[in-house]
């Protein structure tokens, strides 16, 4: 559903004019989601709310509190002013496990480079993809591609313009989602195949989802997070690639030298992946894209779930707010 405005375009300035519209009425939400009731009565008197412009810059919500006070919220203009509203603890674990389990994006990354070296050196893998003995060795030039290989599809990912398309078009969320299929996908075709032509291409698909996954993992959880956490929640992505480089070296440790143990791997590590494909489905999109599309009344929706009622007001309109400044200064 889209925002409905009253009197004005979802646009705090007419530009180039720069002329302001004061007391501009909003209904934030036109239709109800499956929310708890919490939310849903926060938002149901954040809706008639009355947006304003201040004298220096800033954005002032105003709107009836729940003890029937009226509220008055206005954005920062500066990084160290303090937020609105305390965020209560229920809310900071939620964000923290949200960041938690997108992690296992970055989890990923470090499985994929744990494991690839002492399978390259195994019996089974000699024999079944590059049709060696077990007395000879892979030639240099293909452990250099199946290496490599890798490393050229993250790349292509994570270059800007296909980057940016992911992440500004598809979303967060769904990009999070589509680079987990991507790994999935890539390690199957890694699991099966029976020459050095398919497991060149599923390392290649793999770097892909990879790449992609670099790209989106820290950005979701810094967006989802609030100021206070974000620092520490983004640290996550580091861990979680150290994570995946233990447990990879584990799992070969233990399986790699048992006929076709190398495919056992394969998809091994594929669990994890599936259960970030599915858990992703039941975690929030961000706040912040989903103002940039447009779905302000959503966007909010998930800042209550996530957030206190007043900073939850306060971060909305800020998001708004640079979005608005940052079109300004991109129009010639």
């Amino acid at each position: 559903a889209q925002a409905t405005w009253a009197r004005a375009p979802p646009n705090f300035f007419d530009p180039p004019t720069g002329k302001t519209h004061n007391k501009k009425k909003v209904a934030m939400i036109t239709d109800s989601e499956d929310e708890g009731p919490e939310v849903a009565e926060q938002i149901s008197r954040v809706r008639q709310g009355e947006v304003a412009e201040n004298e220096d810059g800033g954005i002032t919500m105003t709107y009836e509190g729940q003890d029937g006070a009226v509220v008055s919220v206005s954005s920062r203009n500066n990084v160290t002013d303090k937020a609105a509203g305390k965020t209560p603890f229920s809310k900071k674990l939620r964000v923290a496990m949200i960041a938690v389990f997108s992690a296992l994006g970055s989890t990923l990354f470090g499985l994929d480079i744990g494991y690839i070296g002492p399978i390259i050196e195994s019996v089974s893998f000699k024999g079944d993809v590059a049709h060696v003995s077990d007395r000879e060795s892979i030639p240099s030039s293909v452990e250099g591609m199946i290496v490599s290989l890798f490393s050229i599809g993250a790349m292509v990912t994570s270059f800007p313009l296909v980057s940016s398309y992911f992440l500004d078009v598809w979303g967060r969320k769904s990009s999070i989602m589509v680079g987990t299929t991507v790994f999935i996908f890539g390690s199957l075709v890694q699991g099966t195949a029976g020459g050095q032509t398919q497991l060149l291409i599923g390392r290649f698909v793999a770097g892909m989802s990879i790449g992609l996954l670099s790209s989106v993992i820290v950005l979701y959880q810094s967006e989802v997070a609030p100021a206070s956490m974000r620092g520490a929640l983004s640290t996550l992505y580091q861990l979680g690639i150290t994570f995946g480089i233990l447990v990879a070296a584990y799992i070969d440790q233990v399986l790699v030298d048992r006929n076709e143990g190398w495919r056992i791997v394969m998809g091994i590590i594929c669990v994890p992946a599936l259960g970030l494909l599915v858990g992703m489905i039941f975690l929030p999109r961000s706040p912040r894209w989903l103002v940039q599309i447009g779905k302000r009344e959503e966007a909010l929706r998930v800042l209550h779930s996530i957030r206190a009622e007043e900073e939850a007001v306060q971060e909305e309109l800020e998001i708004q707010q640079e979005l608005e400044k940052a079109k300004l200064e991109g129009e010639p």
